[in-house]
């Protein structure tokens, strides 16, 4: 057992010439001499016994250690080493605002990339709790144990739009979104919303969920995209804005340089300048198309407002609905209804395929003819170089004719498709003028005098491309 004056005022070592403590945490012993005697040093043999007969055992230094004030360190404990409390491991890292990205090609700063938002997928790991240690057991200078303290656990808080696993170690995504930290809680949201323009302080938007609104006006060299739905409030001007839903445009899209593309619907109030405007749906205008080109999956619909499409080029799959359809002053306006682009790079597609495998057929068939005769004049005796090619002849011959049967049935499709795609037609519910040029099908026609509630379409009977009125249950059904 530990003599109390160890603790207490020291305990005598050495015949008297030096006194022996140890700290209140019993992690470290102390020899101090008890006087400046000259000439009197630590007798390490006697040093070890007295130290072993005290019951220090552990941590005994193998010299003693100077100290500055005279003094020397003999044995030092082990102190415990305490536990990490549990602590949040992200896998998903948080936007920085304001943060811009290099191009590492350069060195030079866009900035229009401000990553503002961090898109994630759904079920995507956001971020895991490591559970706390218990720490590391000390020794004292006896050789008795130091008990650690354990590093305290907690539980992992979330928010909206989120998924903890079975036991609440991780958070994964519930949606696809932006991750953001709402008053420290992981959450991910499908809506994004900008109150202004997007401009240099909001830079190029990207955003995974399914609706982004911005209150203000997308800038020229700007681009926006979202998974979902678009809505802007106040136009696009030479700018690129892409959507997997529906695009609306409150006010306007000008310039040559802008880009409207989705897969839903586009609903824009004017469209002026040039822009391109694709969709897979309706394009759907509540006033003026001027010098648009427009690429339409579906039906085109301007009839509320002017109503008016004037110059540039519109084709759509489907049919076309238009209140004013060209001006007075006879500016070109070309429209074609009943065209799917894809499905004519099909048929192109289909047909060269099929001359060519019909090629390779009708010469396989004649390499076969011409080297059974052959083999015939030869009594069934062929060299061993045509032996062979009329067996890989008669090889290939089944899988060409397979191959040109599926062209064929394929071909007569894709001819029933556009046999349909004749059906679409273009519904001017006001005034149509000279200067506009309408394809439908494989026909054009230019309209050469003004009209008036009016409807082109495609006469099986005379295969002509016709203008007919209107009549009062069309007129009444206007869109």
């Amino acid at each position: 057992m530990a003599s109390e004056k160890l603790f207490k005022g020291g305990l005598e070592i050495q015949n008297g010439t030096f006194v022996m403590t140890v700290a209140k945490d019993r992690l470290q012993a102390v020899v101090t001499p008890k006087s400046a005697m000259a000439g009197v040093g630590l007798d390490q043999g006697m040093l070890q016994k007295e130290l072993a007969e005290n019951g220090i055992v552990s941590g005994v230094l193998p010299s003693p250690q100077p100290r500055a004030d005279g003094s020397f360190i003999v044995a030092k404990g082990e102190p415990p080493v305490p536990g990490e409390n549990a602590r949040v491991k992200m896998h998903v890292k948080v936007a920085i605002p304001g943060h811009q990205r290099s191009n590492p090609d350069n060195d030079r700063v866009d900035y229009r990339e401000l990553g503002s938002i961090v898109n994630v997928a759904k079920d995507q790991l956001l971020l895991e709790k490591i559970a706390p240690t218990l720490g590391k057991a000390g020794q004292d200078v006896f050789g008795i144990g130091i008990p650690a303290k354990p590093g305290k656990d907690s539980k992992l808080k979330y928010g909206k739009g989120v998924t903890p696993s079975p036991d609440e170690t991780k958070i994964f995504a519930a949606l696809d979104g932006k991750f953001v930290m709402a008053e420290g809680k992981p959450t991910v949201l499908d809506e994004h919303s900008i109150n202004g323009d997007v401009d240099m302080k909001v830079g190029n938007i990207v955003f995974g969920g399914a609706k982004l609104v911005i209150s203000g006006e997308v800038l020229p060299g700007f681009s926006v995209k979202c998974r979902g739905d678009i809505k802007i409030g106040q136009g696009v001007s030479n700018s690129s804005v892409m959507a997997g839903g529906t695009i609306t445009v409150m006010g306007g899209v000008v310039g040559e340089d802008s880009r409207l593309r989705a897969k839903g619907d586009i609903i824009v109030e004017f469209v002026e300048s040039g822009p391109k405007v694709e969709t897979a749906n309706c394009l759907r205008v509540t006033d003026v198309l001027l010098q648009a080109n427009a690429s339409v999956g579906k039906d085109l619909i301007a009839t509320q407002g002017k109503g008016t499409i004037i110059g540039g080029k519109i084709i759509a799959a489907g049919s076309v609905h238009v209140k004013e359809l060209g001006c007075d002053a006879e500016v070109i306006t070309e429209v074609c209804v009943g065209l799917v682009p894809s499905l004519q790079i099909k048929k192109k597609e289909v047909d060269e395929n099929l001359n060519l495998w019909s090629d390779r057929l009708n010469e396989v068939i004649k390499n076969i003819s011409a080297l059974e005769k052959i083999k015939k004049e030869l009594a069934g005796k062929l060299p061993e170089d045509k032996s062979t090619l009329l067996a890989k002849c008669k090889i290939f011959m089944p899988k060409a004719m397979e191959k040109v049967d599926a062209l064929i049935e394929e071909d007569k499709a894709l001819d029933l498709e556009f046999e349909q795609m004749v059906n679409e037609q273009v519904y001017v519910y006001g005034n149509l003028f000279p200067g506009v040029v309408v394809k439908i099908g494989n026909l054009v026609r230019s309209i050469t005098i003004e009209e008036e509630r009016s409807v082109i379409y495609f006469d099986k009977a005379s295969h002509q491309i016709l203008v007919r009125k209107m009549t009062a249950d069309e007129l009444a059904a206007m869109p």
